[in-house]
């Protein structure tokens, strides 16, 4: 299976509370560029999970408008925050790397916030933690992961919105 950790694309700042910010046009276009880069890696996309907030939400629905159009992606689903930014302590590493592991084959997409997925990412492939290989991650970018049940991810690279 392949995970795509995707960091929402810009927002607006200032006049909107923390959880509703929306994305910016600008925040919007690099999202549809990102869309056109996975579509063009050639991954088939089967579901997108989005955190809650408004920017990961509007990130999470113009890639699945974008990817479904080539790959059908069989659903978009919210959860809270991964790692527990907003219910502490309620989704571990292990209650994490289960629920990858009962996606079975799918590929999945999960659309977020620093420094939550880097704490995923760090779950996936352990080793990344001990190297400098990955210290942060770009807005309207994904890092791409290859796993196998039970057994831990390995890093793939970064997938950047391109024209």
């Amino acid at each position: 299976m392949k995970v795509l950790l995707v960091r929402h694309g810009a927002a607006a700042d200032g006049e909107f509370p923390e959880l509703l910010r929306p994305l910016t046009l600008e925040g919007r276009k690099s999202v549809k560029r990102l869309a056109r880069s996975i579509s063009r890696s050639g991954i088939r996309v089967d579901a997108i999970v989005s955190s809650p907030l408004t920017r990961a939400v509007q990130t999470a629905e113009i890639l699945l408008a974008k990817l479904s159009r080539g790959h059908p992606v069989r659903h978009v689903s919210c959860l809270v925050e991964l790692a527990g930014d907003f219910i502490p302590g309620r989704f571990s590493e292990a209650t994490f790397l289960g629920w990858l592991a009962e996606c079975g084959r799918s590929n999945v997409v999960i659309v977020g916030h620093e420094p939550t997925l880097l704490a995923l990412a760090f779950w996936i492939d352990p080793a990344l933690e001990r190297s400098d290989e990955i210290r942060g991650i770009a807005k309207s970018s994904a890092l791409l992961f290859s796993c196998s049940p039970g057994h831990d991810g390995r890093f793939g690279g970064r997938i950047f919105p391109k024209d």
